[in-house]
């Protein structure tokens, strides 16, 4: 078995400097989801709405090289439980190919967790798409799958849904 290179990342808060490499790699995420057709967001938007409001509307944290290259990130939000309160939803979590297998997606999901942790109501939603191998790694660390123990399933209404509504 080969042997896996040891990387050394540091786990930071995402800087508005930074949205130019984060969005590259949500270009990548949505390409691997093949649900590149679907994504509309652009990068003057992306840093508007984490960087340039008083209430910035999302978190992003990253995982640079000690050269300053970014191979990961982490984006969440708080979301609201009326049962709970305060929560943290993880919206991305994505490591470049050529960097995965070593722990650096472990470390931005644990500095997501942890912020969770410490929010009031101390829990932490996600999506995983069915098929994607994440889901093992994400049950090993404790996560419940809420579509089987629950019963609950995802559901949305797209832009032309909601015109049809208002047509």
């Amino acid at each position: 078995m080969m042997k896996q290179r040891e990387i050394s990342v540091t786990i930071r808060k995402a800087k508005k400097e930074d949205m130019g490499q984060v969005y590259k790699m949500i270009r990548a995420l949505a390409e691997f989801e093949r649900l590149e057709h679907t994504m509309t967001l652009d990068l003057e938007t992306l840093e508007k709405d984490g960087f340039d409001s008083e209430n910035p509307v999302f978190t992003c944290l990253v995982a640079e090289l000690s050269d300053g290259y970014i191979v990961g990130y982490a984006l969440y939000y708080q979301s609201y439980s009326t049962w709970l309160g305060r929560s943290v939803f993880l919206e991305d979590l994505y490591v470049q190919p050529a960097y995965r297998k070593n722990a650096i997606g472990t470390q931005l999901f644990l500095a997501v967790a942890k912020v969770a942790h410490e929010s009031p109501s101390k829990r932490l939603d996600f999506h995983v798409l069915s098929w994607n191998p994440a889901a093992d790694f994400y049950k090993r660390l404790g996560a419940v799958d809420m579509t089987i123990h629950e019963k609950w399933h995802h559901f949305r209404m797209d832009d032309s849904c909601l015109d049809k509504l208002f047509s």
